[in-house]
């Protein structure tokens, strides 16, 4: 078995074992200040529709993985199917740039929803992607419990993909597809 196993296995028992206490309501805000001041509108949008459910934002500590509002412009998002993106697009720790740049090329983590996972490559010069996603905005949350890192797309996982996302077409209208 590879060495990113035992380290994927070592994070996953050092989560499973936190308790769970409710997301700081003020590092939240101040997250959200400043991914508006760093231009991710978008995704403070969809994280304040998540918010109005206290319960899934239960950790206090996370990393968010957001993509640009360019980027998410090109989706539709189910409400239904809010919660499985946003909850794969974050950690459920707090990560900074420095704290990646010492895991290992392959290291796998696990995303804040069940069974997903994010794989970290090191393209060296401290050129790191996520999954599909490059990390192209480091550090811009500095709230203590909330981290998080601009990417240049929505995250893959393989053949999971979200049960709603849609890529839209220019010129129609996409109708939200029934949740399976």
């Amino acid at each position: 078995m590879g060495a990113s196993y035992f380290i994927f296995l070592a994070l996953f028992l050092l989560f499973e074992s936190q308790p769970i206490t409710p997301a700081n309501q003020n590092d939240l805000q101040a997250a959200l200040d400043d991914m508006r001041t760093n231009s991710y509108h978008g995704f403070v949008i969809l994280l304040q529709m998540l918010n109005t459910n206290p319960t899934l934002l239960q950790d206090g500590d996370m990393t968010f993985l957001m993509p640009s509002d360019a980027e998410l412009s090109n989706y539709v998002i189910s409400p239904d199917c809010l919660p499985e993106f946003l909850l794969s697009h974050s950690l459920p720790t707090t990560l900074l740039l420095d704290d990646i740049v010492h895991l290992p090329t392959g290291t796998v983590l696990p995303s804040s929803y069940p069974n997903r996972t994010i794989s970290l490559t090191d393209q060296g010069r401290r050129d790191f992607f996520v999954n599909n996603a490059k990390i192209v905005k480091p550090n811009i949350c500095s709230s203590s419990s909330i981290k998080c890192h601009g990417v240049t797309g929505i995250i893959q996982f393989g053949n999971n993909s979200f049960c709603s996302l849609k890529v839209k077409s220019l010129g129609t209208r996409e109708k939200y597809p029934s949740s399976p």
